[in-house]
């Protein structure tokens, strides 16, 4: 393997902080598997790379207390968040191969590494030896991450999960005009919706004399996104691999569920209940409308967006003095309450090839991960910095410090050496403070995340035919919404090409990964 070789394009340095030296009291504890106090073992070398919050200095605190607690000695490689895949491959080609990879590399880049033998092969009964603490975190959340690493037969990565992905879609309503055409709480039920919908075209809920109103927009510049409420209430996401009644892999788009609920969109559309600028609306028109008074409903908000500081419908509509109120995601003929839901899964951290044959930095490295990834100290230490320096804790509650002299990085922190940050969900106390807390509580329940069946995966039908197909499908459902297109031959037309299109190939593809994903 090539030495590491200075690069005008990015910046490398080596430290230069002996292991053992200048930590807190903390830095002398000592896990399971790590270097022993007074062991003179010399420090195992770690070339760590990232693309996310590089740190500005080497040799920096957090870094010097990695160090110091795991005997090891780490050379940084800074990374800029937009620009690191181009620099990173000039890296690679020349053989300079880190041993941990940018946190963004993504399942494509996984295998394409995998094939150009620049990444190791993992066994995944070492990882779960090496990570105890982490694996019963990330298992807790989707266990099935670990299908995302599988590739030609081998595992290549340390599975990873946002936890935030498995959280759904909720319905948003002007409160004021619920309550103006009758309801005292958000509909429940797909027959409710188009009540209140149609109540809030016909009945003047603004007050203004005219009818001037619509029941709801879309985000028609995003059409996964776009009447989520609708295609949720008959259990089907048009963009999404789902099962049907029979177990069968099927996608979304070409279903029975999803021809009854543009029938019903399409009725929506011709009765005045839909914007008719949704074809061409984004979220920041979403935030307009329904400030404005044009619209009552909004349907692709997660519970966060309910906060009054959300930049997203809530702090827009208050600032002209509209009340939003979560509602359920409505229940119709699929007899559930779903949510729309991208799911948790992403594409694991890499390791360097060079590790395949050096077990003990292999450990090492897992061990480490594990710890900052869920050990409360280290966990702060590596996304905050030092206590009462970079940030200040109000009980569990952390505020960062936003001097110049106090950020974050100046001290290492953010994520650069703690890839794996959000995967431990108990370390939200940190994050969010209790109002945040108790509205998460309130409004993150009651219903079903509705996401794809397999999630981030490996497929090569999706590289030579996904482009086309999304394009294809697209144009079908908003057509099929304004009428354009009808929902009887049409469907029947767009499903058939769809199909010939790749979509077969891609659906035959999924059922044969989701398959060995779910082996027994």
């Amino acid at each position: 393997m090539k030495k590491w070789l200075g690069m005008t394009s990015i910046v490398l340095s080596m430290s230069l902080i002996a292991a053992g030296c200048g930590g807190e009291k903390s830095a002398t504890q000592t896990p399971a598997g790590s270097a022993k106090p007074g062991e003179t073992e010399k420090p195992i070398e770690i070339t760590w790379a990232n693309n996310f919050n590089a740190p500005e200095v080497d040799g920096n605190y957090v870094q010097k207390q990695i160090e110091a607690k795991f005997n090891v000695k780490i050379t940084n490689v800074k990374m800029e968040r937009t620009s690191w895949k181009d620099k990173f491959n000039v890296l690679l080609a020349s053989g300079q191969i880190p041993d941990i990879f940018p946190v963004d590399a993504n399942e494509t880049d996984m295998a394409g590494w995998a094939d150009q033998g620049v990444i190791a092969s993992l066994n995944q009964d070492e990882i779960k030896k090496s990570m105890p603490n982490y694996i019963k975190a990330l298992d807790s959340v989707d266990s099935s991450a670990w299908g995302v690493g599988n590739y030609k037969g081998k595992n290549w990565g340390i599975p990873k999960v946002w936890p935030a992905g498995n959280e759904g879609f909720i319905p948003g309503y002007n409160e004021t005009w619920l309550k103006k055409v009758g309801y005292n709480e958000p509909p429940k039920t797909l027959a409710e919706l188009e009540d209140v919908l149609t109540k809030f075209v016909n009945n003047d809920p603004d007050g203004n004399g005219k009818k001037d109103t619509f029941g709801l927009s879309g985000r028609g510049k995003l059409p996964i996104q776009m009447f989520t409420s609708v295609f949720s209430a008959y259990g089907v996401s048009p963009y999404q691999f789902k099962l049907d009644a029979s177990g069968k892999v099927v996608y979304g788009g070409v279903t029975e569920e999803t021809r009854s609920a543009l029938k019903l969109l399409n009725k929506w559309y011709k009765g005045g209940l839909i914007d008719p600028e949704f074809i061409t609306t984004d979220n920041n028109q979403l935030n307009e409308k329904f400030a404005a008074q044009k619209i009552g409903m909004v349907d692709n908000m997660k519970w966060g967006n309910f906060y009054k500081t959300s930049g997203f419908i809530t702090k827009p509509g208050l600032d002209k003095g509209q009340q939003i109120i979560a509602g359920k995601p409505v229940i119709g003929s699929a007899g559930k309450s779903y949510g729309f839901s991208y799911g948790a899964l992403q594409a694991p951290v890499l390791l360097g090839a060079q590790l395949e044959k050096d077990e003990k930095k292999r450990t090492k490295i897992m061990q480490i991960l594990d710890y900052v990834a869920t050990n409360p100290e280290f966990w702060l230490l590596t996304v905050y910095g030092q206590k009462d320096v970079n940030y200040d804790m109000d009980g569990d509650f952390v505020t960062a410090r936003t001097t110049p002299e106090a950020i974050a990085p100046k001290a290492g922190a953010g994520s650069f050496y703690n890839p794996l940050n959000a995967v431990d969900t108990s370390m939200t106390k940190y994050t969010t403070n209790k109002e945040l807390l108790d509205l998460k509580a309130k409004l993150n329940v009651g219903y079903e995340p509705l996401k794809d069946i397999l999630g981030v995966a490996i497929l090569s039908t999706k590289a030579k035919y996904w482009a086309n197909l999304q394009t294809l499908e697209d144009a079908y459902l908003i057509k099929a919404v304004t009428g354009e297109a009808d929902t009887d031959k049409a469907f029947d037309d767009f499903k058939a090409n769809w199909l010939k299109s790749g979509g077969q190939e891609m659906t035959d593809e999924v059922t044969k990964v989701y398959a060995e994903r779910n082996k027994k």
